[in-house]
C-alpha cells in the first residue's frame, strides 16, 4: 500500500514511508465532549427521579453517545488503513479504498509532534490548536482538516526532523 517509486514525481526522492504502529481509541480532541456527557448524565438522573420520564429523555443521550463512539470507531479504521510517504517535496497520505492526499512541503506549516511514551507519535502541520480552529470559523476548520496528519507512526521524532529539514531545503 506504499506509494513506492511509481507515485514519485520526476526528480523527487523518497525520504520516509510507513504505516501507523498504534492508533489511539480516544484522542485529546474527544475530551471536549466529557462535560457534555456529564451534563446529559445529570439531566437523565434528575428526570428519572420524577415519575414523568418521557422517552426523549433517554433517546437523545443514547444517540449522542452512540455517535461519539461511532466517530471513534470510524477514526480507528480510517487511520488503520492509512499509509504515509514523505519525499523531499511532498507529504502523501494514502488510505485503502480512498484517494491519495498529497501536500507540498512548501505549502505546509512547520511539523508539530505529539509524542507518546512508547516512541510513537502524531505529526501535524501548521495547526494553532483546538481554540484557533474554533475561533477561526468554518473556513479555518475546513483548511485544518485538509492538512495531512501522520498518526501513530514509529520513531516520530526522526520523521519530524526529516520533514523540517526537507522544508528548510525546499525554501
Amino acid at each position: 500500500m506504499y506509494l513506492g517509486d511509481t507515485g514519485l514525481l520526476p526528480g523527487e526522492s523518497l525520504l520516509w514511508e510507513g504505516v501507523p504502529k498504534s492508533v489511539p481509541a480516544v484522542e485529546k480532541s474527544d475530551l471536549f465532549i466529557v462535560p457534555g456527557l456529564l451534563f446529559v448524565g445529570f439531566w437523565v438522573y434528575m428526570t428519572s427521579q420524577t415519575n414523568s420520564s418521557p422517552l426523549f429523555v433517554y433517546v437523545a443521550p443514547t444517540v449522542i453517545v452512540l455517535l461519539w463512539i461511532g466517530q471513534m470507531i470510524t477514526r480507528y479504521f480510517k487511520t488503520r488503513s492509512s499509509s504515509f510517504v514523505v519525499t523531499d517535496r511532498r507529504v502523501v497520505v494514502r488510505r485503502k479504498g480512498a484517494d491519495v492526499t498529497s501536500c507540498y512541503l512548501s505549502d505546509l506549516g512547520p511539523p508539530q509532534l505529539a509524542e507518546h511514551a512508547n516512541g510513537t507519535g502524531t505529526i501535524t502541520f501548521g495547526g494553532g490548536g483546538l481554540l484557533a480552529g474554533f475561533l477561526g470559523g468554518k473556513k479555518s476548520q475546513e483548511a485544518e482538516s485538509s492538512l495531512p496528519e501522520l498518526v501513530g507512526i514509529d520513531d516520530a521524532r526522526r520523521v519530524r526532523d526529516l520533514i523540517a529539514t526537507a522544508q528548510h531545503q525546499a525554501r
